[in-house]
């Protein structure tokens, strides 16, 4: 049976530690007061109370750091919160059982992001680090800077769930936004799929980025222009890195994505039926892509020395293949004169020449592997001659109407006084 007494400093401080195990020891002035003293001498304040069918034990200090005193007067505050129905052990446990965002990305990273394929999560992963959670401490890729975080960018790894408002959010975006305005976004989209898919496995709070106001995004349409075509062929015949050259030639003569043309396998590659498959792990709308080749193209995959199995581009990277070429991407346009194309307008490029010279927006959507018809509408203002077609039809209609088709008399227009 448990010891009683009067607990005064003197008594709590000559009761001696047990040879094993632990005792419990209540105070009499208190009855629900109780100091544990372990066989290492540590003597403990609890609060031990009947609750929720079992017994809570609420810890509120260690003896001396904790007088008597105090402890009386913590179990009091205590007590009352039992008596209004309130069990402060419960809460502590659950305040303990909530996760921080750094276990929540990591539940949306393994359970969400990774299985839709090592493209898109290692873009999301690094985007993470450098805006919102933990930086690793890695050295510098060969030819690269070192990592480090955005000048602007939070560590919120180690903060609940709970702890972080829409006001801090707006203000984080704010701060990007400043000078990344599309970034800034997509660090809040990542953030606000954080949140949802906790929310989805049973959180109860809210999603403090679904009250962030993106910045305005204008659609990009920049693309290799007629007149750019043969100065930029020129040059691109005089790289002297055949990997180069075929990268860029296949970016642009397949519209595949420049992650797609750098990890291309062997296996998904069929010359015999000019057919380039790209898997659905490797594509950014988790389906398959297939992609008929040109005459051109399989010339290029030809030039390669096909294999049965490999990579299409391998190099001695980490990954197994080519990376960005980014230095010999600049180079080749400062020697072009050609200001403001990416690599990224390649694929841009077919999309844009097929539309100017007349293929549809499903055609143009299925050459692009777009799954959605918004991400093919930027292409529509590039065709003129379908809308100039239609306004001719349109006016000849009024025209009829009117008994004036083949009226050719325009009225003078007044002179100016």
């Amino acid at each position: 049976m448990a010891n009683k007494v009067e607990f005064k400093k003197q008594v709590i401080k000559a009761i001696t530690p047990p040879e094993s195990g632990r005792a419990t020891y209540y105070d009499t002035l208190v009855p629900k007061l109780a100091c544990r003293v372990t066989e290492a001498g540590s003597k403990t304040f609890y609060v031990i109370k009947r609750a929720d069918a079992g017994m809570a034990w609420v810890k509120l200090g260690t003896f001396p750091d904790m007088t008597v005193e105090q402890a009386r007067k913590a179990a009091e505050e205590k007590l009352g919160e039992f008596a209004k129905g309130n069990n402060p052990a419960k809460a502590k446990r659950e305040e303990k059982q909530k996760i921080t965002l750094g276990q929540a990305f990591q539940n949306y990273f393994d359970l969400h992001v990774q299985p839709k394929g090592v493209k898109t999560a290692a873009d999301i992963l690094a985007t993470w680090q450098r805006f919102l959670g933990d930086m690793p401490d890695e050295p510098a890729k060969k030819h690269g800077r070192k990592r480090q975080k955005h000048p602007a960018g939070v560590n919120w790894s180690s903060r609940k769930i709970d702890q972080i408002d829409v006001g801090e959010v707006r203000t984080l975006h704010a701060a990007m936004g400043a000078t990344h305005p599309v970034m800034a976004n997509r660090v809040i989209e990542i953030l606000s799929a954080v949140y949802g898919r906790a929310i989805y496995l049973g959180y109860k709070g809210a999603n403090p980025a679904s009250g962030v106001e993106p910045f305005k995004e204008a659609k990009r349409d920049r693309f290799i222009q007629a007149e750019e075509l043969p100065v930029f062929f020129t040059e691109l015949a005089n790289e002297t890195s055949e990997d180069f050259k075929h990268f860029v030639l296949l970016s642009l003569l397949t519209g595949a994505r420049r992650i797609n043309v750098m990890s291309a396998r062997w296996e998904d590659v069929n010359l015999g039926s000019a057919m380039w498959r790209i898997p659905d792990t490797d594509s950014k709308n988790g389906e398959p892509i297939i992609i008929p080749l040109g005459a051109e193209a399989v010339q290029i995959f030809e030039a390669r020395n096909p294999q049965k199995t490999g990579f299409v581009f391998s190099a001695l990277s980490a990954t197994g293949h080519i990376t960005p070429p980014k230095k010999r991407w600049q180079n080749l346009l400062q020697r072009c004169g050609i200001n403001n194309l990416r690599i990224h307008d390649l694929r841009r490029s077919l999309g844009s020449w097929q539309a100017i010279t007349g293929a549809s927006l499903v055609i143009i959507g299925k050459s692009l592997g777009h799954k959605s018809a918004d991400a093919t509408m930027i292409y529509a203002r590039l065709n003129t001659d379908p809308v100039r077609a239609s306004v001719g039809a349109a006016t000849s209609a009024m025209l009829r109407a009117a008994g004036a088709e083949n009226s050719a008399n325009v009225l003078p227009l007044r002179a100016a006084k």
